[in-house]
């Protein structure tokens, strides 16, 4: 919906921004495009998501593929949940770290990211599981550890 404030979406919408290369990479204009599919550091991250949950490598070519990642293919419900929850995560520790290098100018590195990925990922599940109880191991079930 092009509402996240990325440097091509603020300035369309009439900001002056000075340095409109994405932060991450440094080799490219920063879009919600680039920085959730075609940025080296993304690329990475996507990567290690795609061992992990033992999925096939994908290849993102929009913001939106990376939406509707989880109705790919024929996986129960309970498998297509958790893997739009882990997208939906990995999505967000990305716009963190893209935030924490632009205005902190603190760098992560994709092994760092992705290990963030697994934490917030972690307690997502954990708090939004409706058994009640939810530990490590019952992720490590989906997941490929």
């Amino acid at each position: 919906m092009n509402r996240i404030p990325t440097v091509d979406a603020l300035c369309s919408r009439g900001m002056t921004i000075i340095d409109d290369i994405c932060c991450l990479c440094e080799e490219d204009l920063e879009s919600v495009s680039h920085i959730f599919s075609a940025c080296p550091i993304s690329v990475g991250v996507w990567e290690k998501v795609s061992f992990w949950c033992r999925i096939p490598r994908f290849f993102i070519f929009s913001f939106r593929d990376l939406v509707e990642l989880h109705s790919v293919g024929d996986r129960e419900k309970a498998d297509r949940e958790a893997l739009h929850g882990v997208v939906l995560t990995t999505c967000w520790v990305l716009w963190k770290a893209r935030n924490k290098l632009r205005f902190n100018g603190i760098r992560s590195s994709v092994e760092e990211i992705f290990s963030e990925v697994r934490v917030v990922s972690f307690f997502w599940f954990k708090h939004r599981a409706k058994k009640g109880k939810f530990e490590w191991e019952d992720l490590c079930k989906f997941v490929n550890m």
